[in-house]
């Protein structure tokens, strides 16, 4: 393993992804810091909904669960979706919340990271095939899947704040609020629907 994707640009998690770093970090005695990624505003409970979060990298620019071998602390007890994708990689994610239907919904696109070190060095002879949708399904067939879960989890927070938006448990704004508490999606759903459950796989 080069680690280069380990040291590309920060770590993009789910709600649930970042508990479960959480508990990782404290477990093995590593320091990690978050930033909020995209979040939206509940006028209701006057909470801003986290929905994404950037683990960042350490003062050397690499991941904080990075040996000095190049291999992942974390890598056998729980490696972020992102991770496993890489380099099948979000190139963008778009989220929407319709005041009218009161649904929640989202759409992302992917593409071949030239971050990875194999395609950089292969990008001429594999730049006609990456192309090719139904190559890079089979090509990066583990990659493919991974995503495929992320956009299942997240098609699942969606499906949980319009159940909640449409019931009068909440009332979702697109833009966050700067005086309002951040609250993480995951944990803040289940407040109201303790069987939602995203078990780590």
């Amino acid at each position: 393993m080069c680690g280069d994707c380990c040291r590309a640009s920060p770590i993009s998690l789910l709600p649930h992804e970042q508990l479960v770093i959480i508990r990782l970090a404290k477990k093995l005695g590593v320091k990690v810091d978050f930033t909020r990624g995209y979040t939206v505003y509940d006028r209701l409970n006057n909470v801003n909904i986290v929905l994404t979060y950037h683990m960042q990298l350490t003062e050397k620019g690499v991941c904080p669960f990075l040996r000095d071998d190049n291999k992942c602390k974390i890598h056998r007890l729980y490696k972020p979706l992102i991770c496993r994708s890489f380099p099948y990689t979000i190139k963008n994610v778009s989220y929407f919340f319709d005041p009218i239907t009161r649904t929640a919904f989202h759409r992302s696109e992917y593409t071949i990271s030239g971050a990875c070190k194999f395609i950089r060095e292969h990008a001429g002879r594999l730049e006609f095939y990456l192309g090719n949708e139904a190559f890079v399904r089979k090509f990066f067939e583990d990659e493919v899947r991974a995503g495929y879960l992320m956009e299942k989890y997240r098609s699942m927070y969606m499906a949980a704040l319009t159940y909640l938006w449409k019931m009068n448990y909440v009332d979702l704004a697109s833009k966050e609020h700067k005086g309002a508490v951040y609250v993480n999606a995951y944990a803040f759903i289940r407040k109201f629907i303790p069987y939602f459950a995203i078990a780590p796989s």
